[in-house]
């Protein structure tokens, strides 16, 4: 019986000490690599062609050639005073083929102006201000949010005619 103590015992330190332990990576190289570059499987079928074109001031050189491409400007701010998290103005409503420019200015807080049916994705610093000119071709409604805030409210519109 005393063996059978002692074993137990031991066998629960044992696995104490083994659930305990800290994992340790095994040597060698731990810096981040690339991602391989995914394979296409050929296909006789052209990519689709995008939608629309897009550029924003941190993609573009130079903000005064993008904002004379545009058919016209239109500010939003992103407001999140007291709480009230909005765009202003919350619809945008745009002819088809119409180039236009949004001038994004974040008050306050870290904001983003998304429309993940267009793949637009602008994020403006608290304060800050970004533009995005891009080019409307496919007529529909577009649902805008800000990534952080679209719970508290922070949602619009894009409405191409």
């Amino acid at each position: 019986m005393k063996k059978l103590i002692i074993s137990m015992s031991l066998l629960i330190v044992m696995f104490s000490l083994v659930a305990c332990g800290e994992d340790v990576p095994p040597k060698g190289d731990h810096s981040a690599k690339e991602p391989a570059a995914p394979i296409m499987a050929d296909s006789s079928a052209p990519p689709p062609a995008p939608a629309a074109s897009m550029t924003s001031s941190s993609d573009s050189e130079d903000d005064a050639s993008s904002a004379g491409s545009a058919d016209r400007s239109i500010e939003v701010l992103m407001q999140d005073d007291g709480g009230n998290y909005i765009y202003d103005p919350a619809e945008i409503t745009v002819a088809t083929g119409e180039t236009l420019e949004l001038v994004l200015t974040s008050q306050n807080e870290f904001h983003s102006f998304t429309v993940d049916d267009l793949g637009i994705d602008v994020e403006v610093e608290a304060g800050e201000t970004d533009k995005l000119v891009f080019t409307f071709d496919e007529p529909g409604t577009y649902d805008f949010i800000c990534l952080p805030h679209e719970s508290l409210g922070m949602v619009g519109q894009i409405i191409v005619q």
